[in-house]
């Protein structure tokens, strides 16, 4: 895995691409540039493994939120449109006039937003395990659904750090729980800003500006697998398939999976950046 920055308004995108020759070179054999959003309060590492095997049939580049891994915050509390743009920056850094937009969870709500704020620039959108909150959920979670925490003098918030982790992938061994605190701490103690903006969101307005996304793609061990069912009747869709045995990591867990899902919905297409 090789990674780069990209200079934006508010200080820099960081950006990860399969090994070998820079971005901009990989794009020149017509293969399309792939975006990849991750899930918050994760980072883009989070598609390290299967940055290989996408690049058999696109340009993947996985950005780093920012705010979130080495991308530097924002200024202010961003809107989900604001953090959508981002894959229109990184496109329009690389010279990639339609790209596919690809989201996970939190990602998949900016893919969407992307999507929405330049409608039919994208070759294709995946959103892989999109949220969909009612909005008494959507107030609930805005009422205190993730504070800040205070980092303490004897470490205490590390340790509330590694519960959290493990109270919501409670499957997860020691090396991978271990991996997803550093992204934690790498967000910082308002680990929860893009979460707001998710829940602050219109999605059923975006996702009618965007118009039908190609695949709506879920894990049959999905934490928020039981939102599939809501995204399938919430957003036109040329497509939905569930992979089975997938978890929120599949992507690191069973990138050959990952990756046959996403070469069959784009080879499909035909399209390039």
């Amino acid at each position: 895995m090789s990674a780069g920055y990209l200079d934006a308004p508010w200080g820099q995108v960081h950006y990860h691409h399969a090994p070998g020759a820079p971005v901009t070179e990989q794009l020149r054999d017509g293969r399309p540039l792939l975006v990849l959003l991750h899930q918050s309060p994760l980072s883009g590492r989070r598609y390290r493994r299967a940055l290989a095997g996408l690049a058999g049939f696109c340009v993947p580049v996985a950005v780093d939120t920012p705010g979130y891994g080495n991308s530097g915050p924002p200024g202010g509390q961003w809107s989900a449109a604001d953090y959508g743009a981002v894959a229109w920056l990184v496109a329009d850094a690389f010279g990639a006039e339609r790209p596919w937009l690809f989201g996970r969870a939190t990602g998949a709500v900016f893919a969407l937003a992307a999507a929405a704020g330049q409608p039919g620039r994208a070759a294709g959108v995946v959103l892989h395990g999109l949220p969909v909150y009612t909005e008494a959920e959507k107030a609930d979670r805005l009422a205190g659904f993730a504070p800040p925490y205070a980092p303490d003098d004897d470490g205490a918030h590390l340790a509330w750090i590694w519960a959290r982790v493990r109270g919501e992938y409670p499957w997860a061994d020691p090396a991978l729980s271990t991996d997803l605190v550093a992204d934690y701490l790498a967000a910082g103690p308002d680990f929860a800003a893009s979460y707001r903006a998710v829940w602050r969101h219109d999605l059923a307005a975006a996702a009618e500006r965007a118009g039908p996304v190609d695949l709506l793609l879920a894990g049959a061990a999905d934490r928020i697998g039981h939102m599939h069912a809501r995204a399938v009747a919430a957003v036109a869709h040329t497509r939905a398939a569930v992979l089975a045995g997938a978890t929120d990591f599949v992507a690191e867990q069973d990138p050959a999976a990952f990756c046959g899902a996403l070469a069959d919905t784009i080879d499909r297409t035909g399209e390039t950046a």
